[in-house]
């Protein structure tokens, strides 16, 4: 299978309803707004997605939301991360057969040296799937250095792409785009795109970030694509007040832009974060205000 990933590949978040379940429609509702903006692919479940925080049950079957709500028309790729390997294999084989395009997959502590050797199961339990190899710091991740990024993708075919998501990012994305070629395809950046731009300098070809800004995540990859960095770096800087605050607060920054939009009925989280005051979440929707005026046709 070739799997091309270029562009923006957001996170889905998962909607709660007033209940605390998960909002079937609302998830239908965000998955085809990030189709319709021009998302290059979807990514569900991911940390943007709390999926630590669902049940293998609602894992499952927002999993099969997301994909039946694209239906063929976009790659989607499903988070499969797991405190333990056994049960990354497990979730690699459970999606395998919902028709997703791959995975994403850290590398995880608990793999210790073996690292290579799960991520053969992993292939193996995808049968054909491809893998993007998410690489995070510690405690939840492994924090490889690139050579071993490299060396784990020289090893396991099925590993075409790497999510940088180390702070700083840029001297790791460097060193792994001169190890692209037949062992690798190409490298995204991670961290909520907050080094989005030094990224795409440094050779990144896609992002996957959350899904609040995705207008202006499509607008800059796409100024960028052309040759336009003016464009793109004006855009980056749009986004900057936003992914700052979104540090500490994450998916409830995340989902009070979405609520605002209509996306979505709540701005609920389950994830253990910091409340936010009415001062924060209208100064919050201003920059995104401010931020959105940067596509009006006479910016453009």
């Amino acid at each position: 299978m070739t799997v091309r990933l270029e562009g923006v590949l957001p996170i889905i978040p998962t909607p709660f309803d007033s209940a605390g379940q998960v909002d079937q429609a609302a998830l239908r509702k965000l998955a085809e707004h990030a189709v319709a903006t021009g998302a290059a692919a979807l990514v569900y479940p991911g940390v943007a997605s709390e999926d630590v925080q669902l049940t293998a049950e609602e894992r499952k079957a927002a999993l099969d939301i997301v994909v039946g709500t694209v239906a063929g028309r976009r790659p989607v790729l499903a988070g499969i991360n797991a405190a333990e390997p056994e049960t990354m294999v497990e979730l690699a084989r459970s999606v395998a057969a919902t028709g997703v395009d791959g995975v994403m997959a850290m590398a995880i502590p608990a793999m210790g040296d073996e690292t290579e050797a799960w991520f053969h199961r992993i292939a193996e339990a995808l049968d054909g799937g491809i893998i993007v190899l998410q690489n995070l710091f510690a405690p939840r991740g492994a924090d490889l250095s690139a050579e071993e990024m490299l060396s784990l993708a020289r090893a396991v075919p099925a590993i075409r792409y790497v999510k940088e998501e180390g702070v700083p990012s840029g001297p790791k994305v460097s060193q792994l785009v001169a190890g692209c070629g037949p062992d690798l395809d190409g490298v995204i950046g991670g961290g909520g795109a907050r080094y989005l731009y030094e990224e795409l300098v440094r050779g990144a070809v896609a992002t996957m970030p959350a899904l609040e800004l995705l207008e202006i995540h499509v607008a800059l990859m796409r100024a960028w694509a052309v040759g336009d960095k003016a464009r793109a770096l004006d855009l980056y800087e749009r986004t900057l007040p936003l992914l700052l605050i979104q540090a500490p607060y994450r998916m409830r920054l995340t989902k009070l832009i979405l609520r605002d939009q209509g996306l979505c009925a709540t701005a609920d989280v389950r994830e253990a974060l910091p409340e936010m005051d009415p001062t924060l979440e209208q100064l919050i929707l201003d920059f995104h205000s401010r931020a959105m005026a940067a596509l009006e046709p006479a910016h453009a």
